[in-house]
């Protein structure tokens, strides 16, 4: 709601108009104001979040949810060999309350920038990096990634189901968390250390 007086007002005061409060008056001053609201209110990739406790370490998840639309996703949306912000829109973020283990492999307490490296053969690795926040870090998907700020790489091994899982999705499960998504699924295993 506060999104169309904002809007109309900007426009009104342009046009040395008194701005107005009253939602109805405002549709009637531009009902374009609307369709453009719910766009900006209805996010093709929705933020999601996963939780859950694992070995006594609580995850918290959270991550750009996409959707597959029919497209190639593997090999095509998301290239073989390259760093993947691992969701859609802003960095995914893994917080893990206390040191743990992950496929066996020490990292501290902490919250974590979470990217993926797709292969077209063999292993695929999960990367968990310093930099997780726009705010804070100025980090933004993969595109401001730095390798430098990695803190854990592990190596992982997809499997490759028959159905496809139309939207991306983490579960946090009793030995860990998962990434699922078109016919991809990976498992990451939780220890406390």
């Amino acid at each position: 709601m506060l999104l169309f007086v904002t809007a109309n007002s900007c426009k009104q005061e342009a046009k040395g108009e008194e701005s107005t409060s009253n939602e109805a008056e405002t549709k009637e001053a531009d009902p374009d104001i609307e369709n453009e609201t719910e766009e900006v209110l209805t996010q093709a990739s929705p933020r999601k979040q996963a939780s859950g406790q694992v070995d006594g370490i609580t995850i918290n998840i959270d991550y750009g949810s996409p959707s597959v639309k029919g497209r190639k996703i593997w090999g095509g949306l998301e290239s073989y060999g390259k760093v993947w912000r691992a969701g859609a829109n802003e960095t995914t973020s893994i917080e893990i309350s206390a040191a743990a283990k992950i496929n066996g492999e020490s990292i501290p307490a902490g919250k974590y920038g979470f990217f993926i490296i797709p292969m077209e053969e063999g292993k695929w690795i999960g990367v968990f990096n310093e930099e997780w926040s726009r705010e804070l870090h100025g980090a933004w998907g993969a595109f401001s990634y730095k390798l430098e700020k990695d803190v854990l790489r592990v190596d992982v091994s997809p499997e490759w189901a028959k159905e496809v899982m139309e939207t991306l999705e983490y579960k946090v499960t009793d030995s860990g968390f998962e990434f699922v998504w078109e016919k991809v699924r990976i498992k990451f295993e939780v220890q406390a250390e």
